[in-house]
């Protein structure tokens, strides 16, 4: 099976990774707004007792 990095040779670390560091970044942002949304739900409908 031929692909298209035959007789390349890898090397750890040489791969740009910028796009993959923003995405993970943009990730974990979303992920943490979801989380402090979801307890301020959560709180709100504990005190009006929901």
């Amino acid at each position: 099976m031929a692909t298209h990095h035959e007789g390349t040779e890898h090397k750890h670390g040489e791969m740009d990774i910028t796009a993959h560091q923003k995405t993970f970044a943009g990730f974990v942002k979303l992920s943490t707004w979801v989380v402090i949304i979801s307890l301020g739900v959560l709180v709100f409908m504990a005190l009006t007792n929901a």
